[in-house]
């Protein structure tokens, strides 16, 4: 009875120190807060802990825990966390995934919490976390379009320069085609299916103002959607491009595309692919419409709604971002900062009369961080407008359903999607 009494104090004593630890963050007393990142151990391990360990001297009573998870993963675990009510306080997502999140009610609201730096971003890139008109994300990273170009081919097509809109994009295009037999293409992603891009790109909304009903079946979008088709019966749009656009890199390489639309950022492939067409190559910057903004890939930070200290996951955060931090991490990767502080840094003037393509092309993306926009729609069923758009766009240039039909059938799956 005596040794069961001893066993049974033993465990009360356990709870309790569990409990107790469990009520102040960590063992020691301090708050523990857990940060998820998406593959960048063990390349950035360096950066990752010494930007921890500066948080934790300017915070003796937080103690961060860093796990970095693979890209394939980070959704579902993300997700189940969520749901449990047990996610990681600050976690790295995209946009999309982030306004899933926030659509089912998981995130802070950062609006709020981040109020006293939210003014460091630009309005296109605070965005980007945005749901019905709350953003419940902080921009980390990002890159924008740019386009890396072949001069030699351009110029057997009778051009000595590249194309500024998407317009002229398509419009030389068909001549460069006719003269060489090489490809192009005015598009405004690295993805050829595009639509989800190209209809805000030129000022047509995916989805209404309260994010209730498709917005993109519009006369504009049907002569957008013409065109397209037209440039596909013409040539001028490659099977093997438009059902994996991760060729392109690879095409361009080998002088079957004039130009590649990629961020600075992956051109260095082309400089492992092929050194001589690296070498010749210039860069110009993105496509644009007459609205004059450019698509970007954008990086976020979330806090869990559940954080049991998100006053410190909030400031984590806020150190991160912070100018010295942005900049460091842009000397290890071919990104480029949200701060608008550290996008003016002089570093990124220096590539404007570089002739190394990447160093142009990242000169072109920093001057352009106020034209940066996430195009996907406000609403947390972004992805599934994406792939719905997508999937009308093969089914019009390869099954040859008529333009006005596809976007009818689109706008229908649209609407019932938004009305679960």
């Amino acid at each position: 009875m005596k040794k069961s009494l001893i066993g049974l104090l033993a465990i009360l004593l356990v709870a309790l120190l569990s409990a107790c630890s469990d009520a102040e963050g960590s063992s020691d007393g301090k708050k523990e807060i857990v940060f998820n990142t998406m593959e960048l151990s063990p390349t950035f391990d360096d950066y990752i802990n010494g930007m921890i360990e500066s948080f934790e001297e300017e915070n003796p009573d937080v103690k961060v825990v860093w796990e970095d998870v693979p890209a394939s993963n980070i959704e579902q675990k993300t997700l189940t966390e969520a749901s449990s009510g047990n996610m990681s306080d600050v976690v790295n997502l995209n946009p999309r995934f982030t306004k899933r999140l926030a659509g089912e009610g998981a995130l802070l609201n950062m609006d709020e919490s981040a109020a006293d730096f939210k003014d460091r971003y630009p309005e296109g890139l605070w965005a980007s976390g945005m749901v019905d008109g709350t953003s419940y994300a902080v921009p980390w990273y990002f890159t924008t379009g740019g386009v890396i170009y072949n001069p030699e081919i351009l110029a057997e097509a009778g051009f000595d320069a590249p194309p500024e809109t998407i317009d002229e994009a398509w419009e030389m295009s068909e001549k460069i085609y006719e003269e060489t037999g090489t490809y192009a293409g005015g598009y405004t992603t690295t993805s050829w299916q595009d639509l989800w891009v190209l209809f805000p790109t030129y000022g047509i909304d995916l989805v209404n103002e309260d994010g209730t009903e498709a917005a993109f079946n519009t006369p504009e979008a049907l002569e957008l959607l013409k065109d397209r088709k037209e440039y596909y019966d013409k040539g001028l749009i490659p099977d093997d491009l438009l059902l994996d656009s991760s060729l392109a890199s690879e095409w361009y390489a080998d002088g079957r595309l004039a130009w590649w639309v990629s961020g600075p950022q992956l051109y260095r492939q082309i400089e492992d692919l092929n050194p001589e067409m690296y070498e010749k190559s210039k860069a110009a910057p993105f496509f644009v419409s007459d609205e004059d903004i450019v698509y970007s890939a954008i990086q976020n930070l979330v806090v869990s709604k559940n954080s049991d200290h998100p006053e410190a996951a909030t400031a984590f955060v806020k150190h991160i971002t912070n100018v010295e931090n942005q900049l460091e991490f842009t000397e290890l990767a071919a990104i480029l900062p949200t701060n608008e502080e550290a996008a003016s840094n002089d570093k990124f003037l220096e590539g404007e009369d570089s002739e190394d393509p990447q160093e142009r092309g990242n000169y072109y993306s920093a001057t352009n961080i106020d034209k940066a926009v996430d195009m996907a729609p406000p609403i947390s069923n972004a992805n599934e407008i994406n792939n719905i758009l997508s999937e009308i766009y093969e089914e019009v240039l390869l099954n040859d359903l008529d333009p006005e039909q596809a976007l009818n059938d689109a706008e229908e799956q649209v609407n019932e999607l938004l009305s679960e």
